[in-house]
């Protein structure tokens, strides 16, 4: 009997630490592998400094055509700039203008 006893005890005693460790494991584990772990968030900052890279260049593409609609909007509308535009979309130009035509890298072979 003492031998049953002595298992059962040393059983009981061993059950707690173990158990004790696979949870801290478990937690330990999911903690850094997890969907909410250090490698998730890590990942998490990564997009978002890719994000705050694309906004800023957004923010600068939306800030100069915001320049240039203020200058061709009827209240302040700026006279080189719609001679320009018109030039470059309407291909006009005045009768004492010169028109020099460059070859492109691609064509002069």
């Amino acid at each position: 009997m003492s031998v049953l006893k002595d298992i059962r005890w040393r059983f009981n005693f061993i059950i707690g630490p173990v158990f004790g460790i696979l949870l801290f494991s478990y937690f330990v584990y999911h903690s850094i592998q997890g969907h909410h772990g250090l490698l998730a968030w890590r990942q998490l900052e990564l997009r978002i400094a890719e994000a705050e890279k694309a906004f800023y260049v957004l923010d600068e593409k939306k800030m100069k055509l915001e320049t240039r609609v203020k200058m061709l909007r009827p209240d302040n509308l700026d006279p080189d700039m719609l001679e320009e535009q018109s030039r470059k979309l309407l291909y006009f130009s005045h009768k004492d203008d010169i028109i020099v035509i460059l070859k492109d890298e691609k064509t002069k072979s």
